[in-house]
């Protein structure tokens, strides 16, 4: 499937409910137009990054709070693009027609900056700091150094962390992430390639239990011997009812434009 969502056709008649539930996911794709790089190289293999592994933490913290806090620099100067402002748009715009759930794998605040009200962040974010002596977790106020001291326990000597997931722990919200899906009508992955589990088994678990439209948009193309998307890099796109691919920056406002308008029929057919 190429990058056009003129012919985008949902399958709204097949939604479960007069209030639709909307789950989106995103990824690195969402953010690397606003400059925040992946995590992949140039040739779309995985590339280690420098110390973010849970065992780097244990071994040597300050190396690793030296490492957020360049990237908390970085991320400074990056502003939210079109697709994070039409996720906040679409949020805002149909929460009293549809559920909106929009879960995101990054961990950067773009989605807050645009205004988005339906995040969640499966990796957590910078914009919090979390004590491993005491579990609190509290608005980040400051860079990452040692002798930081927790609000809360006022424990210190490196106890105050990012409430970021390294790698090799476990995403957040796993616990009631798979009832929303089971609920979901449509499930719009963005800027994904999906080849990072657990999320990338969430649009299983929505097929599973029958939501209709499941829509993938990545800047990820499957080679030519498998255009029929049976299998890609560990992503399983035979799930996908839809596969678009191209930049997010410009295809997500074209898909939630779309959808916009099957939530608004359905509300009208509602009242009438």
């Amino acid at each position: 499937m190429d990058g056009c969502t003129k012919f985008l056709k949902l399958r709204s008649r097949k939604w479960r409910k007069p209030r639709p539930v909307i789950v989106i996911l995103s990824g690195a794709g969402l953010s690397a137009e606003s400059g925040i790089p992946t995590y992949r190289n140039a040739a779309n293999g995985w590339q280690r990054s420098a110390p973010l592994y849970a065992e780097d933490f244990k071994r040597d913290p300050s190396a690793v709070f030296d490492n957020i806090n360049a990237r908390i620099k970085a991320y400074d100067n990056a502003k939210p693009n079109r697709a994070h402002l039409a996720i906040a748009g679409f949020a805002k715009k149909y929460r009293m027609q549809a559920d909106i759930l929009h879960i995101t794998q990054n961990i950067d605040s773009l989605c807050e900056e645009a205004g988005d009200t339906s995040v969640f962040h499966l990796h957590g974010s910078f914009l919090q700091s979390r004590c491993t002596a005491c579990g609190a977790v509290f608005p980040r106020l400051r860079f990452y150094e040692l002798q930081n001291v927790c609000p809360a326990c006022k424990a210190s000597g490196g106890v105050v962390r990012p409430n970021v997931v390294f790698f090799n722990e476990m995403p957040l919200g796993m616990n009631w992430i798979e009832s929303v899906l089971k609920r979901a009508d449509v499930f719009l992955a963005a800027g994904t390639s999906g080849t990072v589990y657990p999320a990338a088994g969430f649009v299983h678990t929505a097929a599973k239990y029958g939501c209709s439209d499941r829509i993938l948009v990545t800047l990820d193309s499957p080679s030519r011997d498998n255009e029929e998307g049976l299998s890609y890099g560990n992503v399983p796109q035979i799930e996908f009812t839809r596969r678009i691919y191209g930049s997010a920056v410009s295809l997500i406002p074209q898909v939630l434009e779309e959808i916009g308008k099957e939530i608004e029929k359905r509300a009208a057919t509602s009242q009438s």
